[in-house]
């Protein structure tokens, strides 16, 4: 399985993309250029769901009411930068057809950044860990902000709850030299508390190396090295070795405008455990192509990255594109992306292709209207073992929110959720409205 996304940009990793971000966000939002800030925030929010876990068909409404408890430490200095987020809390839940359930909040998680930099390089690293009820999944994993693994759609039923661990260590040396050179670690693993057939824990680790030698103002030459395992254990305790080799350039006109492409030769070997022998299942090697482009305004941030290879026994392109733009009052956004990953229901590969834009409208100073859509689909490319392959999996995401600022410290929000889920034989939609009120404390020593 090669995870398509290229990831390890500096700005990717000071995003906040999973459970525990919201909190690390805020902090970094709120914290002055240099100094301390804690942040705390309290919200109750209570939901009605006509199709709480979008069963076909539907047993009949659900309410629950999240309590949570967003945490946020951030400290900058001229050099360093280091960050902290907890995102948990407890759902009381009234499920249709089912007694009270008093539960964890799903999902559940933390987030550690931290960042140092000195005259001639640039050290960082994010570590995250996410807790989530399998049967609760609301949102679609549009995308990963490029810097980790992405969720797939699988379905699953039960009490069982994911763990999902990651972790994103890099360091770059020869920064103000024309002559530089990077390192990067990249771990994920995910875990389930009750593992039966069709949740596979898996691991993936990959490391990547590059050196950039600047041969004019705006021209460098750039050779990646990228090399990935990934491991899991279903039934035949999967195994995927994948290794790359690029060579390619960097021209940067500007300082808000750079493109980079490369060609490379990848090598990728997959191994089963049949009838109690360890086979290799796939061998396969060929060239690659990659390239990206950033363009950075005051009012537009533009990016994306592809890479297509045919060390595969189908060719693959994976890539993300990502835009942001200032409106007079607001924002609007767009995403794309398509990755291939592991499935929670056999541990075998699977691609995801995803799109959403969102739109955030400033009507005063203190209430904003905001609508996001989110589509995705996964289809299974996977037929190694027994020829066959599974139904693909649509998923459709539409929410809508108007927010208040009440005071400066306490908000707010009311909002409509619809989601589908269509799935050979199944076909299921769900209708939800919630209400949220929440209150921010925040201190700085």
């Amino acid at each position: 399985m090669r995870p398509g996304l290229r990831r390890g940009s500096l700005a990717a990793l000071l995003l906040a993309s999973t459970a525990g971000g919201a909190a690390f966000a805020q902090a970094q939002d709120q914290n002055p250029d240099v100094g301390q800030l804690f942040t705390a925030t309290i919200s109750e929010r209570v939901t009605a769901d006509s199709n709480y876990q979008l069963d076909d068909p539907s047993p009949g409404t659900s309410t629950y009411a999240d309590t949570r408890l967003l945490l946020g430490y951030a400290n900058n200095t001229p050099t360093q930068t280091f960050a902290l987020g907890l995102d948990t809390g407890l759902r009381a839940l009234w499920q249709a057809e089912q007694s009270f359930d008093f539960t964890l909040a799903s999902p559940t998680g933390a987030r550690l950044a931290y960042t140092n930099e000195w005259a001639d390089g640039i050290f960082d690293t994010t570590l995250r860990y996410r807790q989530r009820q399998v049967n609760s999944i609301l949102d679609i994993p549009i995308d990963t902000d490029g810097d980790n693994i992405p969720d797939n759609l699988d379905r699953l039923t039960g009490d069982t709850r994911e763990m999902r661990y990651d972790a994103n260590v890099g360091v770059v040396w020869g920064t103000s030299t024309p002559s530089s050179y990077a390192l990067r670690l990249l771990a994920t693993k995910f875990d389930y508390s009750d593992n039966t057939d069709n949740r596979v824990p898996r691991t993936t680790v990959e490391g990547q190396g590059s050196w950039t030698l600047q041969l004019n103002p705006v021209l460098s030459s750039q050779v990646l090295l990228d090399a990935l395992n990934y491991q899991a254990e279903n039934n035949t305790d999967t195994e995927l070795d994948f290794f790359e080799a690029t060579a390619g350039a960097v021209y940067q006109p500007s300082d808000t405008l750079q493109f980079n492409a490369g060609l490379g030769w990848a090598k990728r070997k997959r191994y089963d455990t049949l009838g109690g022998d360890r086979q290799t299942t796939q061998n396969n090697t060929g060239p690659s192509v990659r390239g990206g482009f950033s363009y950075t305004t005051p009012d537009l941030t533009f990016f994306g990255n592809a890479n297509y290879t045919t060390a595969a026994p189908d060719p693959q392109l994976s890539g993300t594109i990502r835009a942001v733009y200032a409106l007079p009052n607001g924002r609007l956004s767009g995403r794309l992306f398509q990755a291939y990953t592991g499935t929670d229901s056999g541990g075998q590969e699977a691609r995801v292709t995803g799109v959403g834009v969102g739109w955030l409208h400033d009507i005063n100073e203190v209430s904003t209207f905001g609508v996001d859509f989110a589509w995705a689909v996964q289809e299974d490319v996977d037929t190694t073992l027994n020829n066959v392959s599974e139904p693909d999996i649509h998923r459709t995401n539409v929410t809508a929110t108007y927010s208040h600022a009440i005071t400066n410290a306490v908000s707010g929000l009311v909002g409509y959720r619809f989601r589908q889920l269509d799935e050979e034989p199944d076909n299921a939609t769900s209708h939800a409205v919630f209400i949220e009120v929440a209150r921010t404390f925040a201190t700085t020593p």
